[in-house]
């Protein structure tokens, strides 16, 4: 018997998202199932693939070679997927930092697109800016929006914009009321962010440090930047995002930008393709879509 690419498909999900109960969580499946393909995944190949050590998911050796397969054949899966679409279809797979999971970008990107481009099948997918270009760069992905932080060198990278990094808190929060705000009365609040083992934190805590903030003022840590949002307009504590110059100043009706005593810093975003493929027309005209966007803001 082969082997089950749906048991393939739980095992890098696992690996992927540290642990089994993360892994069941993002496929919509009990965490009794994602253990039971597992398991079975190293009964059929009679071989340990993970063990948990420190509370998170390690592969053994043999763990490692099953994990570089297998996402090669889920790679090919989707390739495969994507040919047999209907030809006539337009389509684009794109990729965009997590950090512009909010309105601003729905409303002055996706939705002039969607209204442009009809017909053109647009897969849209949130995720960590160094993954997205990487994903690119492996074929997954057509063209990718992320903040520059470090960008494979095999892919074209095209800049665009900076991006200002900006705090927010709701509009009920006492700091919300304050003409300006120091770095002192943020970490009293608390900042709400990513867990601290993200894999851009180093990042992260750079821009942090320039503001003299840094990873002990956070009180509150949270995946996703929607549920950070969700958490600060709750009332707790201070999320920090990176705003381009075409964003409007407030990400909601219920959260507001803080006015800091001293200048935020800002971080370069881009365009990531790949070098030696053309864009189709559909990919093409995604990439105008956001430099239109961000044309006369800089």
């Amino acid at each position: 018997m082969g082997l089950d690419l749906a048991k393939l498909r739980v095992f890098v999900a696992v690996v992927d998202h540290h642990g089994f109960s993360a892994a069941a969580d993002h496929l919509g499946l009990s965490q009794s199932t994602v253990s039971f393909h597992v398991q079975s995944l190293e009964r059929h190949l009679e071989a340990p693939l993970v063990r948990y050590e420190q509370h998170t998911v390690r592969l053994t050796p043999a763990g490692e070679q099953v994990y570089r397969r297998a996402q090669r054949m889920l790679r090919d899966e989707q390739r495969l997927m994507r040919s047999i679409r209907d030809d006539h279809a337009s389509q684009a797979a794109f990729g965009v930092s997590m950090a512009f999971e909010q309105p601003f970008f729905f409303d002055k990107v996706l939705a002039p697109y969607r209204r442009a481009h009809p017909d053109v099948v647009l897969s849209v997918r949130f995720g960590r800016s160094v993954g997205l270009a990487e994903e690119v760069l492996d074929d997954e992905l057509d063209l990718a929006y992320v903040l520059g932080w470090q960008v494979p060198t095999h892919v074209r990278y095209e800049r665009l914009h900076q991006t200002r990094f900006t705090l927010f808190v709701a509009r009920s929060h006492p700091l919300a009321r304050a003409g300006t705000v120091t770095a002192g009365q943020v970490a009293r609040a608390g900042l709400i962010t990513a867990p601290l083992d993200d894999v851009e934190w180093v990042h992260y805590g750079q821009v942090l440090r320039e503001i003299d903030l840094g990873p002990s003022d956070t009180t509150l840590e949270i995946n996703g930047i929607q549920a950070r949002f969700l958490a600060a307009a709750a009332g707790m504590g201070v999320v920090g995002v990176f705003r381009p110059a075409y964003a409007d100043d407030d990400a909601g009706d219920t959260l507001t930008a803080l006015r800091m005593d001293r200048p935020m810093p800002s971080v370069e975003a881009g365009l990531v393709s790949r070098r030696s493929v053309a864009p189709g027309a559909a990919v093409q005209a995604l990439a105008d879509s956001i430099r239109r966007a961000a044309v006369g803001h800089e």
